[in-house]
């Protein structure tokens, strides 16, 4: 198997899937870390991270999650680009 040859739209494939993965099941992590990060001393709405993704899920929906991915895979391009 060693000698075998990968294509290169094999090769752009595969690594476009495994940022898809990535984007998808970090985003949401990185969406609570924030928000957690601003809160206010006097005003916690969130007491942990499990707790800051279901109060996301339950008034902004499942796709409140992603706000931003739009955005932040734009000025990230030169990361993704690479």
């Amino acid at each position: 198997m060693a000698d075998k040859q990968i294509s290169l739209p094999a090769k752009l494939i595969n690594g476009g899937v495994a940022g898809l993965i990535g984007v998808t099941c970090v985003f949401p992590i990185d969406l609570a870390k924030t928000r957690l990060q601003n809160q206010q001393n006097g005003s916690r709405l969130y007491t942990s991270m499990s707790d800051c993704l279901i109060k996301t899920i339950r008034s902004e929906g499942y796709f409140g999650m992603y706000r931003g991915t739009f955005m932040w895979l734009i000025v990230n391009k030169e990361l993704i680009c690479e």
